[in-house]
């Protein structure tokens, strides 16, 4: 049988009647105790209850070993987050007195599955993370918030998925192969293999391949990823596309992970063929040398920044 969850003191008995590990049919779930069908924070007007569902859109959900993470909802529209709505009623539940039960819910599916009480981390209640706002546009990038949940009665961790803990000091890791989405973009299967044809070129060339980092900054949830030719001492970006946008947001990302590297080192853009006079003259003038190829086997650069005054 499921476990019987402990009800608050306060709490008269008749309030809940659902059972840790009980599966019901979402909208039976709303016709006892209210909140809405649809969003994954539900908050109840009839009960004192705010309920959170688990669902491919919270990509941040899952165990960290001592807190549930709980992605926030909105934002979908290019924004970031806002602790309005939903997100108000569970970052307010504590003076509201109202109590977070977590669901998970099935994919395609309108049957939920009761996983506990929990509440918020008094010291650090939410942390925000950058996410694509819609699988539609993954290059549309907002703010998310992920909030910190703790246990008050519960199933088991294993009911959740795996995630990440929040880091206090930036974590450097390193990887074999920068690894692809499970169903890449045609914009990121084009990165992927011209990156790995320019380590084959490096290979050849200079006997060394590319070192691939994935780097976390201290109090973030999600992992950037560092290529760093060491016979340079030079970090690359790649950009499959010559698009201003992307130069621009390839100069930032370098700017951005060239911090965690000791020694600082130079900095690159690997791109899929010889940038323009004006692009040329931007990452000049940025201290970035540009990288593309000639042909499979061949790589052309412009001047390595080597002893810039920026190091």
């Amino acid at each position: 049988m499921p476990a019987t969850e402990n009800r608050r003191s306060d709490e008269p008995a008749f309030t809940w009647h659902l059972a840790l590990g009980e599966t019901i049919d979402r909208a039976e779930l709303h016709d006892r105790y209210g909140g809405r069908i649809h969003p994954r924070i539900s908050p109840s007007r009839t009960t004192q209850n705010v309920f959170l569902f688990t669902t491919p859109a919270g990509i941040f959900d899952g165990w960290t070993g001592e807190h549930v993470h709980f992605t926030g909802e909105g934002g979908s529209t290019g924004t970031d987050q806002v602790p309005t709505n939903g997100n108000k009623s569970v970052l307010h539940h504590r003076t509201e007195d109202r109590t977070l039960r977590l669901f998970r819910q099935r994919p395609d599916s309108m049957a939920v599955t009761y996983l506990g009480h929990l509440h918020l981390d008094s010291d650090r209640p939410y942390v925000w993370a950058d996410a694509p706002c819609d699988s539609r546009r993954p290059l549309e990038i907002a703010r998310r918030l992920v909030f910190r949940l703790r246990p008050v009665f519960s199933l088991p961790p294993a009911a959740l998925p795996a995630a990440p803990s929040i880091a206090s000091t930036p974590q450097v890791s390193r990887e074999s192969a920068p690894p692809l989405l499970p169903d890449p973009s045609p914009a990121q299967r084009a990165a992927a293999n011209l990156l790995a044809a320019y380590g084959r070129y490096l290979r050849a060339v200079q006997g060394t391949d590319l070192v691939h980092y994935r780097v976390r900054p201290a109090g973030a949830l999600t992992e950037l990823s560092a290529h760093h030719d060491t016979a340079r001492n030079e970090l690359v970006a790649v950009r499959p596309t010559l698009a201003r946008g992307a130069i621009w947001a390839a100069l930032g990302e370098l700017q951005d992970l060239k911090r965690f590297m000791d020694p600082r080192p130079d900095r690159a853009v690997l791109l899929p063929s010889e940038p323009d006079t004006d692009l040329a003259d931007l990452l000049q003038q940025a201290n970035v040398a540009a990288i593309w190829p000639l042909d499979h086997y061949l790589f052309a650069r412009t001047q390595s920044p080597s002893h810039s005054s920026e190091r």
